[in-house]
């Protein structure tokens, strides 16, 4: 998966409407380029520091001054001293580098829920692209420039984004003929079906629960060995993984 999908689907999973994680997204583009590494890149040359080095740099210690810097990093380019120190000692908690990307985005939400919670309401709730995307930048982003230009472009950021993966992020069929296509492997198995159906707008404990419940039926005849199974219904037969519901 591309870093625009990853974060799609991460942002989706945790409950933002379409339009809200397009106008986040958009708004994280015109930071870092979805870069996770990404060091501001007028402070490359003053530092001494590409992107990965810096990163290398921080993470092994032999560069101490990342709180205090002032240089923008990461997808959100975190550039204040507070935040970074935040983003620094969460990356550390989770034994994680700085420069991860799903440590990134886990802080993200952590930060949006703990300090900005009017923002994500909004990225909970809008259907529009372009509220989202100007709650984004002047409440959460705050870029020095704030202007009616900018803000069009951070936009329309956020609407390629949208284009490019709303259509197949809205659900738009039942539980029950999600679950038959998992039984029919058409979904992957573990970690990698869970993030295909979250990421397509479905809720993985509910179509995993109907998967139980189709297993578990008298009038099927399922038979397990180890981890597989082998189940035939209305004359079909599918096998694959059986998964616990999570």
């Amino acid at each position: 998966m591309t870093n625009a999908e990853k974060i799609w689907c991460k942002l989706i999973s945790a409950g933002m409407t379409i339009a809200g994680v397009a106008g986040l997204m958009g708004n994280l583009e015109a930071e870092s380029a979805l870069n996770p590494q990404n060091l501001q890149n007028t402070y490359e040359k003053s530092l001494g520091y590409t992107d990965e080095s810096y990163t290398k740099a921080v993470d092994n210690g032999t560069y101490a001054n990342f709180v205090k810097d002032c240089a923008g990093y990461g997808l959100a380019q975190w550039t204040y001293g507070a935040r970074k120190q935040a983003l620094f000692a969460y990356a550390k908690s989770c034994g994680k580098s700085i420069g991860d990307m799903d440590m990134q985005l886990d802080f993200l939400l952590k930060e949006l829920s703990e300090s900005y919670p009017a923002v994500l309401k909004t990225l909970k709730t809008t259907d529009s692209v372009a509220i989202a995307s100007n709650c984004v930048m002047c409440q959460y982003e705050r870029p020095a420039d704030t202007s009616a230009t900018a803000r069009s472009k951070r936009t329309a950021l956020g609407l390629k984004y949208y284009n490019m993966f709303a259509d197949r992020t809205a659900p738009d069929r039942s539980i029950a003929e999600i679950a038959q296509e998992v039984l029919a492997g058409l979904w992957g198995d573990g970690s990698d079906r869970k993030e295909k159906l979250n990421c397509a707008g479905y809720d993985y404990n509910a179509i995993q629960a109907e998967v139980n419940k189709i297993l578990n039926q008298e009038s099927c005849t399922a038979t397990e060995q180890g981890k597989y199974f082998s189940i035939s219904i209305d004359g079909k037969t599918y096998s694959g993984i059986l998964e616990e519901q999570r």
